[in-house]
């Protein structure tokens, strides 16, 4: 009974001191970090997320969004905003469709691009999903 006791009592503090865990697509994104091509598939949340973005030369970056192909467009709603490595707001582009497109003039250093929005769907819904297109040409 008392080993009993004292496993209950254990499960009980692990439970209690464990990391709770989110719906993916809401995790932390401090550490983002976008590169030259095609993101994986993001996920909108709730809050925005920020993604860092180390430029290593001077030239135009375009930054844009795409949903899934299979999923309807009229149902996400999203926004971009790009800040300079000082912080500045640089350039902002939303749309009702699901789509952004950001082209700005960049020199060396790390930029920061935050993204918010709002689906129809579910958190685990495929409405919610999309792809970041990043160049530095």
């Amino acid at each position: 009974m008392k080993s009993r006791i004292k496993v209950l009592i254990l499960a009980i503090a692990v439970a209690a001191t464990a990391p709770v865990f989110a719906a993916p697509g809401h995790e932390e994104a401090e550490g983002k970090i976008l590169k030259e091509g095609v993101s994986s598939s993001q996920q909108l949340g709730g809050s925005p997320v920020r993604y860092q973005i180390p430029v290593a030369r001077t030239g135009k970056l375009y930054l844009s969004s795409e949903h899934l192909a299979s999923e309807s467009n009229r149902t996400m709603a999203i926004e971009a905003s790009l800040y300079s490595p000082s912080g500045q707001l640089l350039a902002k582009d939303s749309d009702s469709k699901g789509h952004f497109t950001l082209n700005e003039s960049v020199d060396p250093g790390t930029y920061y691009l935050d993204i918010k929005g709002s689906s129809l769907g579910s958190v685990n819904d495929s409405d919610n999903r999309y792809n970041i297109h990043m160049g530095v040409k």
